[in-house]
C-alpha cells in the first residue's frame, strides 16, 4: 500500500485528470491499491468530505468555464462531464450553487466554486499525514476504562504498554460502541507532579454494569480543537512523530490571531483507531476543550522578564555533552554586554542551535541516561533540580561553547559517552522570562541587564561565565492556555 501522503495526492491528481470523463471509485481505489470502502472512509477522514460529493463539486466546478466562455448547449456540456441528462445537470448545479446554468449565463452572477483539493509539506508528518486545526463541538459521550500514572518522559513507552494491557481485557466490558475505537483521556494530576493521568477506554453506550477494576467518565458536551492524523500500522506514534504533532497544535494555539484559548487545566482525549484500511493504516484524532478569547481573557503577563531573586544551591556535578558554536563579532558584543537590547539578545544562530539540539535529546532519551546514575529525587536537591540544562559560556574570540545535561549531586557517577563539570556551593541570580518558545529564547542580555541594575549579580567577567537556561518541565515544556512558557535564566 502506498504511503497516505501518496495515496491522496494520487486520488487527487486522478480526479482532476478524469473530470471529463466517469469517474469510478472502484478505479481510483485500484490506483491506490486499497478497496473502494476504505477509500471513502480515508477520504472522508482527511478531508471531511465524502469522495463522491468531491467529485460531483469538481465536475460542476470546471463546466462553469464552458458555460461562460463558449456557446456550448445545456446538454452538451453535461454529456461532456460525464451527465446523461440534461436535467440531472441542472438539478444539481442549482442545488451545488443556488441557480441554474441557464440563471449563470443571463445574470453572470459570481458564485464560490469548490477549488482542487492539495496537500502540502506541512501535511507530512514522518511517515504520516496530519490534518487540522478545526474547531469542533464534541456531543457528550460515556466511556469506561483503566486509570494508570503516566511519567511525562515515558509518556509514549508507557501508554503502548497499557494500551495493550487494556486491549487483552476489553472483552470484560459491557455495551460498547465500537471496540475498534480506543478513547485515551489525558488529564492533569496535582500541580508540579511529574506524572498526569492515562485512561484508555472506549465509548458504551451506558455506564451500567462497570466491570470491577475499571472506571469510568462522561466527557461534557465541549467545543474542542481537533487534529487529525494518518499513519502506517507497524510505524506506530513514536516520539518524533507526537512531538512535531504537539508542536503544530502548540503553533496554531499561539498564534496571535487565533480566536481560541486551549483550556489546558482540563484534560484532552484522543481517539486511535487501527481497524482500517485494510490493516495497512490507523487513525489518530487529538481534542482538547476550548475556550474563546475574549476581552477579559487575555493575558495578565505581558511577554518578557516577570521575576528575579536569588538562590542557593548546594555543590553540584554537571554532566552533559559539549558543543561549540563560532559566531561573529556583533554577536560577541551582544553577548557581553550588561546593556539589554530587547527581546532578541541572545543570538538566534545560538538559540535555534540550542532548540534543536534540546529537542534531539529529549526525542532520544538522552537525558534519561544521566538521570538513572543518581536513585535521588532530583527536585530536592535544590529547586529546579530536575531540570534540563543548556551551560553557556564564551570560550575564546568568536566561539562560544555550550553544554547539554543536568546538574546531579555531587560526586555522581558520569555515564559512558557523557563529560562532567564540578560546581561549588553557590548563588544564583534568577531571571524569570515569560513568552513564546522562540521568543524567550533570546533573554540572556536582558536578564543581565536587570540582575546586575538590582544588585543580584555582579557585573564582573559576567560576560564570559558560566550561565545556563533552566528548562522545567512544568514552565517550559508545558504552556499555559496562551501558548506561552516561562525560561529561568541563571548566572552563577
Amino acid at each position: 500500500m502506498l504511503k497516505p501522503y501518496d495515496l491522496l495526492e494520487g486520488v487527487l491528481n486522478e480526479i482532476e485528470k478524469r473530470l471529463e470523463n466517469n469517474i469510478s471509485e472502484n478505479l481510483l481505489a485500484e490506483k491506490v491499491y486499497t478497496s473502494k470502502v476504505h477509500l471513502r472512509r480515508l477520504f472522508k477522514f482527511a478531508f471531511g468530505q465524502t469522495i463522491g460529493a468531491y467529485i460531483r463539486s469538481r465536475k460542476l466546478a470546471a463546466s462553469i468555464e464552458d458555460l461562460l466562455l463558449t456557446d456550448m448547449n445545456v446538454l452538451d456540456i453535461a454529456l461532456k462531464y460525464g451527465l446523461e441528462y440534461e436535467q440531472s445537470y441542472i438539478r444539481a448545479f442549482k442545488r451545488e450553487f443556488g441557480l441554474t446554468p441557464g440563471d449563470l449565463r443571463r445574470t453572470g452572477q459570481i458564485i464560490k466554486i469548490m477549488p482542487p483539493l492539495q496537500l502540502f509539506d506541512s501535511n507530512k508528518f514522518g511517515e504520516g499525514l496530519v490534518f487540522g486545526p478545526e474547531i469542533v463541538i464534541i456531543p457528550q459521550f460515556h466511556a469506561v476504562g483503566k486509570r494508570y500514572k503516566l511519567p511525562f518522559r515515558d509518556a509514549l513507552v508507557v501508554s503502548k504498554e497499557y494500551r495493550a494491557q487494556f486491549d487483552r481485557e476489553l472483552i470484560n466490558i459491557p455495551n460498547t460502541v465500537n471496540n475498534n475505537v480506543y478513547i485515551n483521556i489525558n488529564s492533569e494530576a496535582e500541580t508540579s507532579a511529574d506524572y498526569s493521568w492515562f485512561t484508555p477506554s472506549v465509548q458504551v453506550k451506558t455506564l451500567d454494569n462497570i466491570p470491577e477494576g475499571f472506571c469510568h467518565y462522561t466527557f461534557p458536551t465541549s467545543l474542542c480543537a481537533r487534529f487529525r492524523f494518518i499513519g502506517i500500522i507497524g510505524d506506530d506514534i513514536n516520539m518524533a512523530t507526537a512531538d512535531g504533532m504537539f508542536d503544530a497544535i502548540d503553533d496554531f494555539m499561539a498564534d496571535d490571531q487565533q480566536k481560541f484559548f486551549l483550556e489546558r487545566k482540563r484534560l484532552n482525549i484522543d481517539r486511535y483507531s487501527s481497524a482500517a484500511y485494510d490493516g495497512c493504516l490507523y487513525e489518530w484524532e487529538w481534542f482538547a476543550p476550548v475556550i474563546r478569547k475574549t476581552k477579559s481573557n487575555i493575558p495578565v503577563n505581558p511577554d518578557g522578564i516577570i521575576k528575579t531573586y536569588k538562590q542557593k544551591i548546594p555543590a553540584l556535578r554537571f554532566i552533559g555533552k559539549k558543543y561549540s558554536e563560532t559566531l561573529d563579532d556583533s554577536v560577541f558584543d551582544c553577548m557581553l554586554s550588561t546593556e539589554g537590547t530587547g527581546t532578541n539578545t541572545l543570538p538566534k544562530q545560538l538559540a535555534n542551535k540550542i532548540l534543536a539540539d534540546l529537542d534531539n535529546w529529549r526525542l532520544n532519551y538522552l537525558f534519561d541516561v544521566i538521570e538513572k546514575k543518581s536513585d535521588k529525587n532530583l527536585k530536592t536537591l535544590y529547586e529546579g533540580g530536575d531540570a534540563y540544562i543548556s551551560l553557556i559560556r564564551k570560550k575564546d574570540d568568536k566561539v562560544v561553547e555550550y553544554w547539554l545535561g543536568m546538574f546531579m549531586p555531587e560526586k555522581t557517577e558520569v555515564p559512558e559517552g557523557y563529560d562532567m563539570i564540578d560546581f561549588p556551593k553557590s548563588t544564583l541570580g534568577v531571571c524569570l522570562v515569560y513568552g513564546k518558545r522562540n521568543s524567550i529564547i533570546h533573554y540572556d542580555a536582558d536578564c543581565r541587564t536587570k540582575l546586575t541594575k538590582e544588585g543580584i549579580c555582579s557585573t564582573d567577567n559576567m560576560g564570559t561565565k558560566w550561565f545556563f537556561q533552566r528548562f522545567n518541565w512544568h514552565r517550559f515544556f508545558e504552556e499555559d492556555r496562551y501558548g506561552k512558557r516561562l525560561l529561568e535564566y541563571c548566572y552563577f
